[in-house]
């Protein structure tokens, strides 16, 4: 079998994994590994990037002499090559996002202590696994910060 038709062959299970996805309605993200075999074929391997889950966003510690600050909290990744997180925040749910940190790993929550938060105001967060240039982004949750003292309006 030459190589030619190697890579066509990896290439139609590629695109058929791609497909099978988005039929589905799946969140996922296809990861391509490659590794040369010294004196070998070119092995190919993929797997998917899980994106996290249970996204939730919650005002914490509302005192009327300071700024809001929101706790984002999620479920980890299943996928075991996830390098980390990325935490975004918008102020509608479509967007645009903007990256406020990424997070290690091992971590499920940051606290966004931005001075821009401002009171009574709904903020939409989400949550992207990270590994290489591969992303999978979660759902969006969001808060509506209290008033400047800590009511519900």
């Amino acid at each position: 079998m030459t190589m030619l038709r190697r890579r066509h062959r990896v290439s139609v299970a590629i695109i058929a994994l791609a497909t099978i996805a988005t039929l589905v309605g799946a969140q996922v993200a296809l990861a391509v590994f490659t590794h040369t075999a010294t004196g070998g074929p070119i092995t190919l391997a993929t797997a998917t990037l899980s994106a996290p889950t249970g996204v939730t966003a919650t005002q914490v510690d509302c005192r009327a002499d300071k700024s809001p600050e929101v706790e984002v909290a999620w479920t980890g990744t299943s996928s075991t090559y996830a390098s980390s997180y990325t935490v975004e925040r918008a102020t509608a749910s479509a967007g645009p996002y903007t990256a406020l940190a990424s997070v290690e790993i091992g971590k499920t929550s940051y606290t966004d202590k931005s001075g821009s938060l401002a009171y009574s105001t709904t903020y939409y967060y989400r949550v992207t696994a990270v590994y290489d240039s591969w992303s999978a982004t979660s759902t969006v949750a969001s808060v509506k910060t209290l008033d400047q003292l800590c009511l519900t309006l």
